[in-house]
């Protein structure tokens, strides 16, 4: 018994430390997968005449892919896994329902899917960092804008004000939590807890030792636990309440961008080389050594590009994130941002793998970015 419980607190403290340090998502135990997510060998698409061009970088042990979008032709979409926050899928299964060109890994993410890193979908924050990093927003015009970001959220009920803790996350101890409908049908929390149910600014609902409120279209719910919950104490329906979120940046522009994908560090500002994974603070997993990396950018004429390398295996060894920079560039990139990389880096175009993921098999991830015709 002695020696069990030793082994289990061993896997809490691992479990605890990998979330505190945000590893990327390569560091989490993955499920078993069936013979049918073993990608294929990879293959170089066809793309000649329809806006689109692929390049193929292989240089010094090192083998990086990239398909190039037009953006007359073209627009970028972020898609969740499972058409929603809680569940992950393989690219090959995000891919399968959809009218895209391309398609690529996104944002760093939790076990459950929660995404690490700001995000927005048709003007909705659904995700956000705790960490002032690098997001590629993208206008309702389909132009590309790239700055560092960060959420602000905050609640103001009975003229009292209280910071939002996380958005679509797993409720922990003490925290407060915002849920809306890209999370799931309901919170999925414990009855440890209060839940308010808020719709056009006045508390509809409220569950006090009661959990897994139903979340409603069109409206939010605040989860609360712990010294949290205390904010709630003397919350009654009918109440107004204030829910205030923005998304500042270095730029100040995000804000009203409908569309933001957050990831980083930054790789390349106007053509040239800018790394800036210490000013993000990104752990040492990420922003040293060489490994497989995923990347978002665009061109001196607007159009979009995704790009990956491959590592960690006898074809290529993957690159540092100052590499990665130079062949973006190499591709024509005059700005462009990190995303997850890993066992998560892939590229689909035209339904063909073109890379081969590091862990010999497609790796289980939260979101993608995908080039849909326009």
């Amino acid at each position: 018994m002695k020696k069990f419980l030793a082994i289990l607190a061993a896997w809490i403290f691992l479990i605890e430390v990998a979330a505190a340090a945000q590893l990327e998502p390569e560091y989490y135990a993955e499920p078993e997968y069936a013979d049918d997510e073993i990608p294929p060998e990879t293959t170089e698409p066809e793309t000649s005449g329809e806006g689109l061009e692929f390049l193929v970088y292989d240089e010094n042990g090192v083998m990086a892919f990239a398909v190039i979008a037009a953006h007359e032709n073209y627009k970028l979409r972020p898609i969740l896994a499972r058409n929603q926050i809680q569940g992950r899928a393989t690219l090959a299964q995000i891919t399968k329902n959809l009218d895209d060109i391309a398609i690529i890994n996104a944002s760093y993410f939790m076990p459950t899917g929660s995404l690490i890193g700001v995000t927005k979908i048709d003007g909705e924050i659904i995700g956000r960092d705790e960490f002032y990093r690098s997001a590629i927003g993208i206008t309702a015009g389909g132009a590309a804008v790239f700055g560092r970001v960060r959420y602000e959220g905050k609640i103001i009920l009975n003229g009292v004000e209280r910071g939002i803790d996380e958005v679509n996350w797993a409720r922990t101890e003490n925290s407060l939590i915002l849920y809306n409908r890209y999370w799931g049908a309901n919170t999925a929390t414990n009855e440890f807890g209060v839940e308010i149910l808020v719709r056009d600014g006045v508390i509809k609902k409220i569950f006090r030792g009661k959990g897994n409120m139903r979340i409603p279209r069109g409206g939010y719910v605040l989860s609360a636990h712990g010294a949290a919950a205390e904010f709630f104490a003397n919350a009654r329906v009918g109440d107004k309440i204030t829910i205030s979120q923005k998304i500042i940046s270095d730029t100040g522009d995000f804000n009203d961008i409908p569309t933001v994908i957050g990831a980083g560090p930054r790789l390349v500002k106007d053509g040239k080389v800018c790394v800036t994974a210490a000013e993000e603070k990104f752990p040492s997993d990420i922003r040293s050594g060489r490994a497989p990396r995923s990347a978002v950018g665009v061109t001196i004429y607007g159009d979009y590009i995704f790009a990956v390398v491959d590592g960690r295996q006898a074809h290529s060894r993957g690159c540092t994130l100052e590499e990665w920079a130079k062949i973006l560039i190499k591709f024509g990139a005059v700005d462009a941002i990190n995303l997850d990389g890993g066992g998560s880096t892939e590229l689909i175009v035209k339904d063909a793998l073109v890379n081969r993921p590091s862990d010999g098999r497609e790796r289980q991830i939260a979101s993608a970015i995908a080039i849909m015709p326009k």
